[in-house]
């Protein structure tokens, strides 16, 4: 039970404390931007040291769990088809982690949407030899820089991070 002592709070110190509660979840989004370079950026900082865990959900069914977006692995008698392919930081974690589910090489790579976080393993899941099967409005924003305004504040090309997309389909 909490002593009555402690509830004795006029309204003044309510809307007080009230108000700076307010102004810190205000405030917070813009302060962690500023400390990771963005949204962006800090994802793919965290990718690049973010364990990737293999789950197993049915027989050849398998999900890769890891800091971007996951990835889906079904395993067959022609190697692995993935649904999507995380952020390119984490493609160590990441090729740890098939490697771990089979040898058998990545023969085909689908695309759900063109986001960062989706689609930075295309170039070198391609160049592994994979097909890449995608919606045309994928290869659109993939071709050409594509601004992402709100709290992202990104641009696909963007040269002044280091790590600019160079994703291609």
């Amino acid at each position: 039970m909490v002593p009555e002592a402690s509830l004795n709070i006029s309204r003044r110190q309510f809307l007080a404390a009230g108000g700076l509660t307010v102004a810190a979840a205000c405030l917070a989004p813009r302060y962690l931007r500023a400390q990771t370079g963005g949204i962006v950026v800090g994802a793919f900082k965290e990718a690049a040291t973010a364990k990737v865990t293999v789950q197993n959900l049915r027989r050849n069914l398998s999900v890769l769990l890891g800091a971007g977006g996951n990835i889906a692995v079904l395993t067959g008698p022609d190697g692995k088809l993935l649904v999507d392919a995380e952020i390119i930081t984490a493609r160590p974690h990441v090729s740890e982690a098939l490697a771990s589910i089979n040898a058998d090489p990545i023969k085909q790579l689908i695309n759900t949407h063109w986001h960062f976080d989706h689609t930075g393993g295309n170039e070198w899941v391609h160049e592994a030899g994979a097909s890449i099967l995608a919606h045309e409005n994928t290869r659109k924003h993939l071709s050409q820089p594509t601004r992402v305004e709100g709290n992202w504040q990104y641009t696909s090309s963007e040269t002044n991070t280091p790590y600019a997309s160079t994703t291609r389909l």
